[in-house]
């Protein structure tokens, strides 16, 4: 099952989002579709873990993500103006999780 995930790039000060196969235990890279930077996540047990896996462990890589540019923007996604119970249903449908 795939999970959306908000990233922010430390480089180029831009969110975007990412789509993860959470099913699949292991290492992932994902690139800042704006300025390449490379983001390192380990999943275990469907959760991202504080871990973080160094450049050449290439045997280990799970998937090497790229996405589109057009993911990029310059602020995090917005809450909309709803009550409480309308997010957490609203957020759950979209199954989107931040990290």
């Amino acid at each position: 099952m795939r999970k959306l995930f908000e990233f922010y790039c430390t480089e180029c000060k831009k969110y975007f989002d990412v789509k993860l196969n959470m099913s699949l235990n292991g290492n992932y890279r994902i690139h800042c579709p704006m300025c390449e930077h490379i983001h390192f996540r380990k999943l275990l047990n469907g959760e991202i873990t504080d871990s973080r896996f160094p450049e050449n462990h290439e045997s280990a890589l799970i998937e090497d993500i790229k996405p589109m540019k057009g993911s990029c923007r310059d602020f995090a996604q917005e809450k909309p103006e709803i009550d409480n119970f309308l997010y957490t249903r609203w957020r759950e449908r979209l199954d989107v999780v931040e990290a």
